[in-house]
């Protein structure tokens, strides 16, 4: 008896001892890894605070501030908390604020929610790379300084890496969408769709120009290429679905092709009308052709074309709409 008592005691001396080192060794790289992204400008905690003992270990950033190179993002919440099973380190759970701010450019963007949590699994070298995270926000509401809002009664996204080294797996879902302020005034023009959508959905492998690991953010991550297997928005009457391959080139100039299929296109074409983007006069002749296109496919209702991007330029099926963007 006594002899296990002193096993006990030797292991729980052990293990207090882990986690007091790991702790530490937390504390001092998330330290270091903060002061280079001071040095930077792109990132600014006020305070870091790591507890947990004995079963997690538990990191708190007091005021955090992260932001792009080039300054035009920045993200910030009065305190971000980050916690992992102490026999678990790599597997991190978030639980983020109900209040944060974004900065885009010129403009500010509240972002409420009734709860927003994540997690991610990183790989044990030491470069900890990704290999899945998750995210799931309730009743996630976005209010700009601009006058507009959108609400989202859920919010789910998903990464997972892929074959290659660089190849990321995305799956985005937001459920219950509505609008208010100039987009549902855009959305509502002639009254054929609603400020309210049901669902958008979004599954797609990204190549990226290097692994997403903890070396990524601060060397800076491009996306080269896109495949969406499926991208899907269902508002009110009308539907839109997408798949295809773009890739980017170093400028950014997107090459490849995007198969839409637009489900109760006339209800489109009364915005487009009411928008000024299709001529009243002219919106008879559009709707025949459109009409003519969609019964080539099968189905009046449900028109589909490409979207084409190739040689700098891009078209939607027959119809030129000029340079293509710049990624």
């Amino acid at each position: 008896m006594r002899l296990m008592l002193w096993i006990i005691a030797g292991l729980t001396a052990l293990y207090c001892g882990y986690w007091a080192l790991a702790s530490r060794a937390i504390r001092d790289e998330a330290g270091a890894m903060l002061a280079a992204m001071r040095a930077e400008g792109t990132a600014d905690v006020a305070t870091v605070d790591v507890g947990g003992f004995p079963a997690r270990f538990d990191v708190t950033l007091g005021a955090p501030q992260f932001a792009s190179r080039d300054g035009t993002f920045r993200w910030s919440a009065p305190e971000l908390r980050l916690s992992a099973l102490s026999y678990r380190p790599q597997h991190v759970i978030a639980l983020l604020p109900t209040e944060q701010r974004l900065l885009i450019g010129r403009e500010t963007v509240a972002v409420g929610s009734e709860t927003f949590s994540a997690s991610a699994v990183f790989g044990l070298s030491a470069r900890a790379p990704l290999d899945h995270a998750q995210t799931v926000g309730k009743a996630v509401v976005l209010s700009s300084d601009a006058g507009w809002r959108l609400a989202a009664d859920e919010v789910r996204a998903a990464i997972r890496r892929g074959e290659g080294e660089a190849e990321q797996r995305i799956g985005i879902e937001l459920l219950g969408l509505a609008l208010s302020g100039l987009p549902a005034e855009v959305v509502t023009a002639g009254g054929a769709l609603p400020a309210r959508g049901e669902r958008f959905h979004l599954d797609a492998t990204l190549g990226l120009d290097r692994p997403l690991d903890r070396f990524a953010v601060a060397g800076g991550l491009r996306i080269r290429s896109a495949e969406i297997t499926a991208l899907a928005l269902d508002w009110g009457p009308a539907g839109l679905s997408a798949k295809g391959a773009v890739a980017l080139s170093d400028e950014g100039v997107p090459e490849g092709r995007l198969d839409l299929s637009l489900r109760n296109w006339r209800a489109v074409l009364t915005l487009g009308v009411a928008l000024g983007l299709v001529r009243p006069e002219t919106a008879p002749t559009v709707e025949r052709a459109a009409e003519s296109l969609a019964r080539l496919g099968g189905d009046a209702e449900v028109l589909a074309l490409p979207l084409v991007f190739a040689g700098g330029r891009m078209s939607l099926g027959p119809v030129p709409l000029g340079p293509a963007p710049r990624f």
